[in-house]
């Protein structure tokens, strides 16, 4: 085999292998961009750490947080409807954990104005 059909293959090879590489990283970045706005409006208005993993309730119905953390509230509007996000969270605010569970209910249907 001469040099040049030697090199002529590796070219094309490295060419190949450039191409997979380039579809590879497009492909995360695409799974990266649909997933950054699915989380940004998670449950209603909220943006809750875990919002597939919502708190316990008592038998009031009032969310209850396991020993040792603390349900970290805070309220926000969509439409015309107020409402409760909360973290049952070992931090010292809503934004810090470690959080265990998440929590959001309707506050009042006609508070927010738009």
């Amino acid at each position: 085999m001469s040099e040049g059909a030697g090199s002529s293959s590796r070219r094309g090879f490295l060419g190949w292998m450039g191409k997979i590489g380039v579809t590879t990283i497009g492909a995360i970045a695409g799974a990266t961009a649909i997933a950054k706005p699915a989380q940004a409006a998670n449950w209603r208005c909220c943006n809750l750490a875990l919002p597939n993993k919502f708190c316990g309730t008592n038998s009031s119905g009032q969310y209850v947080c396991p020993p040792g953390y603390s349900m970290k509230v805070w309220h926000c509007c969509s439409g015309s409807r107020t409402y409760a996000c909360g973290e049952c969270t070992k931090g010292a605010s809503c934004g810090a954990g470690p959080f265990i569970c998440s929590a959001g209910w309707t506050v009042s249907a006609n508070s927010c104005t738009v």
